[in-house]
């Protein structure tokens, strides 16, 4: 009988198993290949080193997030704000499974000090194709192209922000994080428009009664 091909995701899970239930990294991928039952060359066929497996978990779900998106027939017909917003729940939808391992490297961190892994996600929003990055009419045509490639990294710190709040988010069903989407998206796209100041308020409220500053109705 033929020996079953080793996956990609197979190592992935397993990495992740990994960390949950020895609560560290392997030390070496001889001790990792050991784990998994695996020979080394299985493991080499998918992966340069340990490091490359993390990197790959995180760039998986923002390259899933944007593959699901351009297969959805609806998407296009979507407005700017609407495709942010299918964005930021698909990424969360995908991550969902793999809760325990995002709380294992996130839960004691601050947005400031993201596992680099993570923080080199911005170059997938940076060379995707979202056309939903706000350009600032107002602003001449020579800097639009400036402004546009500074708001992709305004739709990524916020994806970023949206998985830190989801971590901490203890609420029944994640609902606290589907309003901080809601809140968090409309002050966004309202950014350099009239609304601004409304929905700036409106999230801080937010916030302020998240944190037991405020008995505001959120």
């Amino acid at each position: 009988m033929a020996k079953k091909a080793v996956t990609k995701k197979a190592i992935q899970k397993g990495y992740q198993d990994y960390l949950l239930e020895i609560g560290k990294k392997p030390e070496t991928v001889r001790i990792f290949t050991n784990y998994l039952k695996i020979s080394d060359d299985d493991f080499y066929k998918h992966f340069g080193s340990l490091k490359n497996i993390e990197s790959s978990i995180w760039d998986g779900y923002f390259n899933q997030t944007l593959s699901v998106l351009s297969k959805d027939p609806d998407f296009e017909e979507m407005d700017a704000r609407e495709k942010h917003l299918s964005f930021l729940y698909t990424l969360l939808e995908l991550m969902k499974a793999d809760r325990s391992y995002v709380l294992y490297k996130l839960e004691n961190k601050k947005p400031h000090e993201l596992p680099p892994e993570l923080a080199q996600t911005q170059k997938i929003i940076n060379q995707s194709e979202i056309d939903w990055a706000k350009t600032f009419q107002f602003i001449p045509e020579k800097a639009q192209n400036i402004t546009h490639a500074a708001y992709k990294k305004v739709l990524w710190s916020h994806a970023i922000a949206m998985i830190f709040f989801w971590v901490k988010d203890d609420s029944g069903e994640a609902k606290d994080t589907d309003i901080f989407i809601e809140k968090s998206t409309r002050t966004a796209f309202d950014i350099g428009e009239l609304p601004a100041l409304d929905s700036i308020i409106d999230l801080s409220k937010f916030f302020l009664h998240k944190m037991g500053f405020s008995k505001a109705t959120a």
